[in-house]
C-alpha cells in the first residue's frame, strides 16, 4: 500500500540503522512488528499476574511463536 507521510529523516535514518535495514519501508515496518510484539508480550504478562507460573524470557517468545501456528 502507498500512502504519505511527513516523518523526520534523520529518526528514519537511524532506525534503519538500529535495526540493519536497507529501506525506509523496511525501517517502518520492522518498527510496528516490534511494537505489536512488545504489546502483546505486555497483554500476555498481564493476564499472567497474580499466577503461580514462572517463565523466562526464551519461553515466552516460543509459546508466542507457538500460538501464531509457528513450530519451536
Amino acid at each position: 500500500m502507498r500512502t504519505t507521510l511527513d516523518l523526520d529523516r534523520d529518526l528514519l535514518d537511524r532506525a534503519k540503522s538500529a535495526m540493519g535495514v536497507p529501506t525506509f519501508t523496511a525501517a517502518i515496518e520492522a518498527a510496528l512488528n516490534q511494537a505489536i510484539e512488545r504489546a502483546e508480550m505486555g497483554a500476555l504478562l498481564d493476564s499472567l499476574e497474580g499466577s503461580d507460573v514462572v517463565f523466562g524470557l526464551e519461553d515466552l517468545r516460543t509459546m508466542r511463536q507457538v500460538g501464531r501456528g509457528h513450530t519451536p
